[in-house]
């Protein structure tokens, strides 16, 4: 349907900038800036379609850039020729914005941030922002309210326009000029039609059914004005015509109630009845002034009211120019549902807009405040704040003593160099770890024995290993995976039985606890107590601060030791052997003297980096509850899902470092490393915990290990990926990776 034209010249052309301008409203505005003589350049992601801008396609002043709003900064070469900006992208309903709110944010408030930063940065004088009336939300009984009245936003679209004009006013100056324009609610015919919009779509309702339905009581007050006397309002606006900074957009004679409108829509079809559904009130009621704009506006009043809107669409209906008034893309929030419904891979809507960490550490200002009093105090080496981290962390374990050291790797080399393990030994562990548990064994001469694992926890299989022990076993090394504990009981069983040292990679497990089935009580000494802290059994266990860890110190790890001799031993042996670290050497009682006793390594924590530890470890508990809680949900929402296999429920002491999943490809049709790419396309990230360390090439070519020697281990290997968790992730984030998981492998399971 043909829109008239305003012959009038501008005094200037203008580069024209219009972001979401295949839309309902930017599909009227542009070609009215053509017709000005205006130059105007697109930008739009084209969710819609291209109905709104493709008879425009073949005109010299027109440009078409399609690109998602929230990339724009991507694209500085749109503003540098640009004078005025006109940003009307948005998602621009209630129940569009509803459907996911970081998105809305993310659209609506941020992306506004970043166009009008880099139009400012650019030297764009002149910024014209598509705002809502709806900003006023609920405005008592029959009052009216003017742009100087108050805001009460009760919608999350309304709240979004409430920040995105906080926002601009603030960096508005002389260089740079933002004009808000508060819309009405919109009608009439657009080449970009929409039947989300009332007016619309009770015409479109009392054509079909001979009937318009009223919801939330009707007794709510709307202003509307025509989509092309809105389009008139933003067209002064670009030509500079406008003096207000603010303006509400429409006319003092088209507030009306929603049931009364629709009495009118019906009177004007004819035939056409009107039932009021029993709903809740809709909350959302403005009546608006806009004496302003009567006043400013070069051609003040409507060009169209409701009757011509009624008329216009009803024959743009009925005679085909709107083909199909039922299609999907008449309607927001169907739109983008159906793209939400739909992995990235297939063209949806990623499950974020920006990258998503497999993991972040929860820093805070207690850790920034502890750190800058140590870099005060002058002392940064190892002093006085990791003999504090470490009796704390004695403490929370129930062993003898602690140990602090650089890392996990460290501590575990220091276990066996305490236990006198080297050439000749061997050392039973898993072949599903990080290389460092296998390479320690490596550095100090013993060979690994690699023993399968448990395909329900990816734990060492106990049933496995006795048959691995031979005369130079020395130690078994049990990892536990994610941080559930191995079956200890039976593992400390058979160790005490043989004669053997159990040292535990623990680097998952800090605050989780043994399983309570039994109690258990080794002799000489050692306190193996089921149901006690992880820690608190074995000769030594060894745990990781790495930032992904439960709680980190940057870097840093720790033996908790229930042999004190072994205790003695590591400290020397973590600072080059000698007889007095610096604390001893250099503190006000130390002295100079001391020996080498043992040539040791370079392995101790630092005061800064146990002093973050102090403060992580303070919150460790809320951090593990945060675990388990997204543990859970993670198990709830994808223990249904074919083609996605979970390990065995948690029991009470898991501490749940890692929610692991295992692709089946079998059902996937995909394998494990496609189906990461694919999340990596929904922007999460992910992690492989852990490739099958016997199928490496150092431990490949060193040791002969072949596919086939290992197979549990190997079968997770290739189909398991850890999902993101940790205690700073919100529960939207955890739904949301979910979500995708979820998607992903129905559309994947379908063969699609």
């Amino acid at each position: 349907m043909p829109l008239p034209s305003n012959s009038a010249s501008p005094e200037k052309r203008l580069n024209v900038l219009v972001t979401g301008g295949a839309g309902y409203i930017g599909s009227v505005l542009c070609p009215m800036l053509l017709e000005r003589g205006h130059h105007v350049a697109v930008y739009d992601r084209l969710l819609y379609g291209r109905d709104g801008v493709e008879p425009l396609l073949g005109h010299g002043e027109f440009e078409l850039v399609e690109g998602d709003i929230r990339q724009i900064q991507k694209r500085p070469d749109l503003f540098q020729q640009a004078d005025v900006v006109v940003h009307l992208a948005s998602l621009s309903n209630d129940p569009t914005c509803e459907l996911r709110p970081s998105l809305t944010d993310e659209v609506n408030y941020r992306a506004l941030v970043s166009t009008a930063d880099m139009a400012k940065k650019h030297g764009v004088a002149r910024f014209v922002f598509g705002s809502s009336c709806s900003v006023y939300g609920s405005v008592p009984g029959s009052e009216s309210v003017d742009e100087d009245g108050p805001r009460r936003p009760v919608s999350l679209y309304a709240k979004t326009m409430v920040r995105s004009e906080d926002w601009l006013l603030a960096v508005g100056s002389e260089g740079f000029q933002p004009f808000i324009l508060r819309q009405s609610t919109v009608f009439g015919y657009s080449p970009r039609m929409r039947f989300d919009l009332a007016i619309n779509l009770m015409v479109k309702t009392a054509m079909e059914q001979k009937k318009i339905y009223v919801m939330g009581g009707g007794q709510q007050w709307r202003p509307f004005v025509h989509v092309r006397d809105t389009s008139r309002v933003l067209l002064a606006g670009v030509e500079g015509k406008l003096r207000s900074r603010i303006l509400n957009v429409g006319f003092d004679d088209q507030n009306y109630r929603i049931e009364q409108l629709a009495r009118m829509v019906a009177e004007r079809m004819g035939n056409v009845s009107v039932e009021v559904v029993p709903d809740d009130a809709d909350r959302r009621s403005y009546r608006v002034r806009f004496h302003r704009l009567s006043r400013e506006l070069p051609e003040p009043g409507p060009t169209r009211g409701v009757e011509d809107g009624v008329d216009e669409i009803e024959e743009a209906i009925r005679t085909g120019v709107i083909k199909d008034p039922n299609a999907p893309k008449t309607v927001n929030l169907r739109v983008l549902k159906a793209k939400m419904a739909l992995p990235a891979i297939a063209g949806g809507e990623p499950a974020f807009s920006r990258f998503f960490p497999f993991s972040l550490p929860k820093l805070g200002k207690a850790e920034e405040k502890a750190v800058l009093e140590v870099l005060r105090s002058g002392w940064l080496t190892t002093g006085p704040k990791v003999l504090q981290f470490e009796e704390k962390c004695r403490e929370r374990l129930g062993c003898a003593e602690a140990v602090a050291v650089s890392s996990c790797t460290a501590a575990l080399h220091l276990s066996l160099v305490a236990l006198a393990i080297g050439p000749g030994n061997e050392v039973i562990t898993s072949p599903i770890t990080f290389p460092a548990t296998a390479n320690v064994i490596l550095h100090v001469g013993a060979t690994p024995i690699f023993c399968d694992v448990e395909p329900g926890t990816l734990n060492l299989d106990v049933e496995a290993l006795e048959s691995l022990i031979t005369p130079k076993t020395r130690a078994i090394l049990p990892v536990h995976m994610a941080g559930r504990p191995c079956d200890m009981a039976r593992l400390w069983e058979l160790a005490e039985r043989r004669g053997i040292a159990v040292i535990e990679d623990a680097a998952h497990a800090f605050g989780s606890r043994y399983e309570t089935t039994a109690g258990f009580r080794g002799s000489g000494g050692d306190a193996k107590k089921l149901g006690g802290p992880v820690g608190s059994g074995s000769p030594v266990s060894c745990f990781s601060f790495y930032p992904i860890k439960n709680f980190t110190t940057i870097e840093g790890g720790l033996m908790a030791v229930n042999r004190p001799e072994l205790a003695q031993i590591a400290r020397v042996a973590a600072l080059h052997g000698l007889s007095r670290d610096a604390w001893n050497r250099y503190g006000a009682k130390g002295t100079h003297h001391w020996d080498v006793v043992l040539p040791g390594y370079k392995y101790n924590m630092s005061d800064v980096q146990a002093a973050i530890g102090l403060c992580q470890l303070q919150r460790l508990d809320g951090f593990l509850e945060k675990r388990r809680k997204t543990a859970a949900y993670y198990r709830e929402a994808l223990g249904g899902v074919e083609g996605i296999q979970l390990l065995d429920p948690p029991h009470e002491g898991d501490s749940h470092h890692l929610f692991i999943i295992l692709v089946q490809p079998e059902i996937l049709g995909v394998d494990r490393d496609r189906f990461t790419a694919a999340l990596r396309e929904e922007n999460i990230g992910t992690g492989i915990h852990f490739r099958a360390l016997h199928l490496m090439t150092a431990y490949r070519e060193r040791f002969g290990f072949q596919r086939g020697m290992f197979p549990v281990a190997e079968a997770a290997s290739d189909r398991l990926l850890s999902l993101p968790l940790y205690p700073a992730m919100e529960y939207e984030a955890v739904e949301r990776v979910a979500e995708a998981v979820r998607k992903l492998a129905d559309y994947l399971r379908r063969g699609a």
